[in-house]
């Protein structure tokens, strides 16, 4: 998928946002985390090395970059949702109430056998 800009280049959107890429991505992998294991989760893809490798100011600059810009700015266009309460963020759709319901429809699902002649 890339995006015309002004001058008439083709853009991939991972490069003009590379952290929401990297957020969609792992959400589309995991479909929920916390917010501070997806600021992991999203320092290690934006650094390409192991997270042991990656300087904790590091971690929390993307953490805080995180909650103050991106997660908000996706969560405006309807693509991810973040509970604050609980610090989750989530595919949209695949929140902490969907959840509930869609648990609460597989307990009432009870398969019926025909009877056996």
């Amino acid at each position: 998928m890339t995006a015309t800009d002004t001058a008439g280049r083709d853009e991939d959107p991972a490069d003009i946002y590379p952290t929401r890429y990297y957020v969609m991505v792992v959400l589309r992998e995991h479909v929920s985390l916390a917010l501070a294991d997806l600021a992991d989760e999203v320092a290690v893809r934006e650094h390409d090395r192991p997270l042991s490798e990656i300087p904790p100011a590091v971690v929390c600059e993307h953490y805080h970059e995180l909650y103050d810009v991106h997660v908000p700015a996706l969560a405006a266009v309807g693509v991810l949702t973040y509970d604050q309460e609980r610090d989750l963020v989530a595919l949209d759709g695949y929140g902490p109430a969907q959840t509930a319901l869609d648990e609460a429809h597989l307990l009432a699902y009870a398969p019926h056998r025909p009877p056996e002649d």
